[in-house]
């Protein structure tokens, strides 16, 4: 009775990975209604890139500034923040 228990042991060990990899694997939930976005830093950058007479834009998320040099830079965004239209602050006289 022992060999018989020891038996069935060990092709439940040796089956269960064969049935395992017969399971379809999940796939990820992808919304396919949703529009594809252009990560926001992108956006924001592009538009200063664009707009060279931009001293300070924001898409209400970051904030950017031109130094005088010509150099920008960006304030991070907050971690539930939504981006809005990116539109020009302070334009250059």
């Amino acid at each position: 009775m022992l060999s018989f228990i020891r038996l069935l042991f060990i092709c439940i060990i040796f089956a269960a990975p064969a049935f395992a990899a017969e399971q379809a694997s999940p796939v990820p939930f992808q919304n396919k209604s949703a529009p594809t976005k252009v990560p926001s830093d992108v956006s924001v950058l592009a538009y200063g890139a664009a707009h060279p007479e931009c001293l300070e834009w924001t898409d209400s998320c970051r904030t950017c500034q031109r130094t005088p040099d010509g150099r920008v830079g960006c304030s991070t965004p907050g971690i539930a923040c939504q981006p809005t239209k990116i539109e020009c602050k302070k334009e250059s006289k």
